[in-house]
């Protein structure tokens, strides 16, 4: 595989879990801003029926004021859509989407827990967060990206990143992500939410993916 790819892959995958993993700071969207991350998104639109994400989110950046009610309506987004109180309307785990009672770390969760143990995939748990959390998979995928940057022709790396986003992450993170578009009150979320499925519209792609076709229950 060509590296370069690789490297914009895992910066991506970097970038997404700095987003959906924990709630929004100023340091980040400044770190946007400054960086140009509009600019600089490696990846074009994946499908022509995306509303313009990066538009979005340069609108949103051009107009971030960096004060504390700009943070605070940014966290209160992220609080809506990913955490609560109550039950977000965009949860980020998995088997709130493919447990017919969407109760967290059901079968699912299980599975995925199964699977990293089985490949020796170790989690760095600042919480108690269900496995199957969307920034949690993100970081996983990076470092299995790391991994296939320094052997880029290893098959292992490329099977076992190909079972994570068939089986465990994108049979549902789809619904996750138009959930988050639909309900979200920031360009921001919005831009993310977009820009997310347009990734792993091209991680399809370029690992040739038959993802796993499950039931959805939100």
């Amino acid at each position: 595989m060509n590296i370069e790819k690789l490297q914009d892959l895992q910066a991506i995958a970097n970038v997404l879990h700095a987003v959906f993993s924990v709630y929004p700071e100023s340091d980040l969207v400044n770190t946007f801003k400054i960086q140009g991350i509009v600019e600089n998104w490696p990846i074009q639109k994946a499908s022509d029926t995306s509303p313009n994400a990066l538009a979005l989110l340069q609108r949103f950046l051009d107009q971030w004021s960096d004060d504390e009610e700009a943070i605070i309506k940014l966290k209160l987004d992220y609080g809506m859509l990913f955490y609560g109180p109550g039950t977000p309307v965009a949860a980020p785990w998995g088997s709130a989407y493919t447990s017919s009672s969407q109760l967290l770390n059901d079968a699912s969760t299980m599975d995925l827990k199964q699977f990293y143990v089985s490949h020796n995939i170790n989690i760095d748990m600042k919480a108690n967060e269900p496995v199957d959390h969307i920034g949690l998979i993100l970081a996983v995928l990076s470092f299995l990206l790391k991994k296939l940057i320094e052997e880029p022709q290893n098959a292992y790396y490329q099977s076992i990143i190909k079972q994570l986003l068939e089986q465990h992450l994108l049979p549902w993170a789809y619904r996750c992500l138009e959930l988050a578009y639909s309900h979200a009150e920031t360009d921001y979320f919005k831009a993310f939410s977009i820009l997310t499925r347009e990734y792993f519209l091209h991680l399809e792609i370029v690992f040739e993916l038959q993802t796993k076709q499950m039931a959805i229950y939100r």
